[in-house]
């Protein structure tokens, strides 16, 4: 289309110069005044162009150590240095959500088992700003049982179905024909941190797997029917079935705490293992224990082998 009108716009000055002579001097100038107009907006947008692409070429990729992520600000360090930025947790790479609104990029980082974390971190070059960060990349992958596994024909198929061993407190053995991997159940959402056996022979579970073995554990599902057709069903064990109490922690020992329940009179002294934050003496908490309801207003002293404690209840 635009071919067309091209060559009407020729066809048209050609004549008016063949009949009317004194019309060349005007259509001269209009013409020089449109592709004067054409030039001046070429130029303009070619300075956008630089200017966009300026700003682009501001942006520097960082391999940096990322040393904790909280209340939306990234503590990592670069060149020796440390910086504490503000950031989205939306500006996460690869990352997924959890149901309490934390993320997987935030466990990694904020690990407690001694896991160094590298990250790539995309800012500006005065390091003011960040616009993206990638630490599931660089430290491993995100794991699921029955990913990549080495089937030998020799070896019946059950084998590779992973099994559950309880080691001790929240920390539990997975393990199959081609791996064993430790896992520490406190780092499932509280209400997967149900009453687990201490042993079961068929498991699913996903989580990330650092590069070295170390593994934080997302999700985990027990086999509880195998089908009429061969299938399986898989459930989680929960705590939806086990009542919560609200209370105030006296005192705290080795691996235990004794917490004063909101009725002022009971008395429970539960292990710790199971807790999402750091306890101090008088702090409120909720706990979730495996007992009736009658518990609360009894005035007993009770202990309990498990326990689930959270200190914020208000979440």
């Amino acid at each position: 289309m635009k071919t067309n009108i091209n060559i009407d716009k020729i066809t048209k000055r050609t004549f008016c110069i063949a009949v009317i002579g004194g019309m060349i001097c005007l259509t001269a100038c209009g013409n020089s005044q449109n592709n004067s107009e054409n030039s001046s907006s070429a130029e303009v947008v070619s300075a956008v162009g630089s200017r966009t692409d300026s700003l682009l070429d501001s942006r520097v990729t960082l391999q940096a150590e990322a040393v904790g992520y909280d209340n939306g600000q990234l503590t990592f360090v670069y060149d020796g240095k440390e910086y504490t930025l503000a950031m989205d947790s939306e500006l996460f790479e690869h990352d997924e959500k959890y149901v309490n609104g934390k993320s997987l990029s935030q466990a990694i980082i904020n690990n407690d088992i001694g896991e160094v974390i590298s990250a790539e971190i995309v800012a500006d070059e005065g390091i003011t700003k960040i616009y993206s960060c990638d630490v599931v990349s660089p430290n491993g992958e995100k794991y699921a049982s029955g990913m990549y596994e080495d089937i030998k024909a020799d070896v019946p198929a059950e084998e590779y179905d992973y099994k559950l061993c309880h080691k001790s407190g929240s920390v539990y053995e997975l393990s199959n024909a081609n791996r064993t991997i430790t896992a520490d159940f406190n780092d499932l959402e509280e209400w997967q941190k149900g009453k687990y056996p201490e042993s079961a022979d068929d498991v699913m579970f996903g989580g990330y797997l650092f590069t070295d073995g170390k593994f934080i554990i997302e999700d985990i599902n027990l086999l509880v029917a195998v089908n009429d057709d061969g299938s399986k069903t898989y459930e989680p064990l929960t705590t939806s079935d086990f009542p919560s109490f609200f209370g105030t922690v006296q005192t705290i020992g080795d691996n235990t705490a004794e917490i004063k329940l909101t009725d002022k009179k009971t008395v429970c002294t539960v292990p710790t293992y199971y807790c999402d934050g750091e306890l101090s003496e008088g702090l409120e908490v909720m706990v979730i224990l495996d007992c009736s309801t009658d518990l609360f207003d009894s005035g007993k002293s009770e202990s309990f082998d498990y326990a689930v404690i959270c200190t914020d209840p208000a979440e």
